[in-house]
């Protein structure tokens, strides 16, 4: 039996693999994903910390023939945006997944604070990507004007809530004939502080 810290040691290693290989992938396969993939990285992306247990992540998945829906609101908020319509409702069939995650904020209890549930939301959304990952999927996490629009929250029904709609992320297997953008080396340097006495 391996040492608590082999043990680590080798968890660390893993967790460091999937950190580094989980990419922003634009090109996709027109190839399925297993349902049971989503739901289990859904079922990781619900563990990500959040104050008060409110749990206000929310995912909405669109699957082949279910991404005309999503499609449809792309148009109608490329329409009354002024937007490129064809391009629009391509980029919904750019993946063969596509999940709309939305923070539904827990306002009946005064101690919690909004924007705490979106940092649980985001959190949410990542291990989400990181646990696809680990499965062997590609994602991409697309926001804006489009992803974020009216039409799309009305679809997802949160029209006259308070929530927010964080994102649309693509879900799929990378098409290996589109090279990766180069990524630069991280530097943890650069954008840390140590504080290591009074």
């Amino acid at each position: 039996m391996p040492s608590t810290t082999t043990a680590l040691s080798s968890a660390a290693l893993s967790f460091s693999d999937v950190v580094k290989k989980r990419r922003s992938v634009y090109s996709y396969l027109d190839v399925p994903v297993p349902t049971a993939i989503v739901e289990d990285a859904i079922a990781m992306a619900v563990l990500a910390p959040n104050h008060y247990r409110t749990r206000p992540w929310r995912f909405f998945v669109f699957v082949g023939a279910g991404r005309a829906r999503l499609a449809a609101a792309y148009k109608a908020a490329a329409l009354r945006l002024g937007r490129d319509v064809p391009k629009a409702t391509q980029r919904v069939y750019d993946a063969p997944v596509m999940v709309a995650i939305a923070c539904i904020p827990t306002t009946s209890n005064p101690r919690v604070v909004r924007s705490e549930e979106e940092f649980a939301t985001a959190a949410a959304a990542h291990t989400f990507m990181l646990a696809l990952t680990s499965a062997g999927v590609d994602s991409l996490l697309t926001t804006g004007d489009l992803a974020q629009s009216e039409e799309v929250r009305e679809l997802v029904r949160m029209e006259g809530s308070d929530g927010k709609l964080m994102g649309v992320i693509n879900v799929g297997y990378r098409d290996p004939e589109r090279p990766l953008m180069a990524r630069p080396a991280p530097d943890p340097t650069v954008v840390t502080t140590w504080y290591t006495s009074e």
